[in-house]
C-alpha cells in the first residue's frame, strides 16, 4: 500500500490537530465539523532552542571585558625587543585569555556571532577614543597605537589559543576594521612567524634596508641589499664596536619594522628613511666612505628606536 503524504496543523476553528491527505482539496474537522481547506489549517512555527544561559552571561562577559584587552594594555607596545616580547605576549596573554575563552563559549552556543563581537569591540574602542578626545589627550597616533596592539598581541594571541571560534573572530575583526579605516591597513599576524624574526640571526643591519627595498618594489637580491650586507660581513663587523652593533641591531630592528609596517603612513615612513638615509649610505658604500656609512646607518637606527622604541 503506498504511503500517504500528510499535512499537519490546528484546526481554525477548535483548535485540534488534524492529520489530512495532501491531495484533498477540502475536508472537515473530525472534532467541530468546519469545511476547511489545506491552505486554512494553523501550521505551528516551531520554537527556536533556548539560549544556554552561561552562554549570555559569557557573551555578555566578553562585552563588559573586551575594551580591556586593548586600554589595559597600553604601552605594551614598547615591549618589542627580543628580550622583550615573548615575556610581554605570554603576560598579555594570561590577562586577557579568559575574554577569549568566554567569546568562544557564547558562539559555540549560539548566543553572539563573531561579527557581532567585532563590531562592539570596535564600537567600544571608537567610544574610547571620543572619551579620550575630550579630555584634551587624544592623538592621532593612539589608533596606530591600538591597531599595533591588536595586530601584534590580541590577533596572534587569539589565533595561538586553538579557539573553534577564533580565526572567524580574527578575520571578522579585521574585516570591520578594513571596512572603518580603509587607510589603516593591517594582516592577520601569528605568534610563531613574529618570533622567528626575533630569532633570525644577523638580520640587524639589513633587517630595515630589506623592507624599505621590499616597499619600493626591489628584489632581495638588488644591488643595494648585496652592497649593504657586504658592507655588514666585512667592514663593520672588523670594527672594534661591529659585533655589538650587529647584535643591538639583530635585537631592535623587527621592531622597528612591525611598528613601521603598521603605520598609517608606512609608504611615507619607507620613502623618508630611504631618502634620507639608505641612499646616502649606499652612496657612500660605492664611493669606499665606509666610516662614513657607518656613522649615517648609526643615526638611523638611533633616531627609529627614539621613536618606536622609547
Amino acid at each position: 500500500m503506498a504511503q500517504v503524504d500528510l499535512i499537519v496543523g490546528r484546526c481554525p476553528q477548535c483548535g485540534e490537530q488534524l492529520e489530512i491527505p495532501s491531495h484533498l482539496k477540502q475536508f472537515s474537522c473530525l472534532y467541530c465539523g468546519a469545511r476547511l481547506s489545506p491552505a486554512e489549517l494553523v501550521v505551528d512555527q516551531p520554537q527556536p532552542a533556548a539560549v544556554d544561559v552561561d552562554a549570555v552571561a559569557a557573551g555578555q562577559y566578553y562585552r563588559d571585558h573586551i575594551l580591556e584587552a586593548i586600554v589595559a594594555h597600553r604601552g605594551i607596545e614598547q615591549s618589542l625587543t627580543k628580550a622583550d616580547f615573548e615575556p610581554a605576549f605570554d603576560r598579555y596573554s594570561a590577562a586577557t585569555g579568559k575574554i577569549f575563552r568566554q567569546l568562544d563559549e557564547a558562539v559555540s552556543a549560539g548566543a553572539l556571532s563573531v561579527e557581532d563581537a567585532a563590531e562592539e569591540f570596535l564600537n567600544q574602542l571608537e567610544e574610547n577614543w571620543r572619551s579620550s578626545s575630550k579630555r584634551g589627550s587624544f592623538a592621532m597616533s593612539v589608533q596606530d597605537r591600538d591597531k599595533f596592539i591588536l595586530a601584534i598581541f590580541l590577533v596572534p594571541m587569539v589565533r595561538r589559543m586553538g579557539l573553534s571560534c577564533g580565526e572567524a573572530y580574527c578575520q571578522a575583526l579585521r574585516s570591520a576594521w578594513m571596512r572603518r579605516y580603509p587607510k589603516s591597513v593591517f594582516n592577520l599576524g601569528d605568534y610563531d612567524t613574529i618570533v622567528a624574526g626575533f630569532r633570525k640571526k644577523y638580520l640587524g643591519l639589513c633587517f630595515i634596508t630589506t623592507a624599505v627595498c621590499r616597499g619600493t618594489g626591489k628584489s632581495d637580491t638588488c644591488d643595494e641589499l648585496t652592497a649593504f650586507r657586504n658592507f655588514r660581513d666585512g667592514y663593520l663587523r672588523a670594527c672594534p664596536d661591529g659585533p655589538d652593533l650587529i647584535d643591538e641591531y639583530y635585537d631592535i630592528a623587527p621592531a622597528i619594522v612591525l611598528r613601521l609596517d603598521l603605520s598609517t603612513d608606512r609608504d611615507r615612513h619607507y620613502e623618508a628613511l630611504r631618502q634620507d638615509y639608505l641612499l646616502p649610505c649606499y652612496q657612500d658604500i660605492q664611493a669606499g666612505r665606509l666610516e662614513k656609512c657607518k656613522e649615517r646607518y648609526v643615526a638611523m637606527m638611533r633616531a627609529l628606536e627614539a621613536e618606536y622604541l622609547s
